[in-house]
């Protein structure tokens, strides 16, 4: 399942226990703010969240449909979970399929 921007803002407004449109603008605000340091070739390091930061893609031959292509260098945008948030994920993941397992 993939979770749109109004979904995440409204799970946020419940954990926030704040209303839906305090945590859309304050998803659009945290967007916009991460926008303007990648604009300015910033790294963005959040502790315990993970990194942001712009990569540049080398020119590469690729292919399409059978035929060889040049794909032009260019940049996209990196993310990398820091360990913290791994270990989080893990950990919430095996308590829901614990209470699934308990359940059954």
């Amino acid at each position: 399942m993939t979770v749109n921007k109004k979904e995440f803002a409204d799970r946020m407004a419940e954990n926030g226990g704040i209303t839906k449109k305090a945590a859309r603008e304050a998803v659009k605000l945290f967007i916009k703010t991460i926008e303007d340091f990648l604009s300015e070739d910033e790294k963005i390091m959040i502790s315990g969240f993970g990194r942001f930061e712009v990569r540049t893609m080398k020119e590469k031959v690729g292919n399409l449909k059978g035929n060889s292509c040049v794909i032009p260098e260019h940049e996209y945008v990196g993310f990398h979970a820091s360990n913290l948030l791994m270990d989080r994920i893990q950990e919430i993941k095996k308590i829901k399929n614990e209470g699934i397992n308990d359940e059954g």
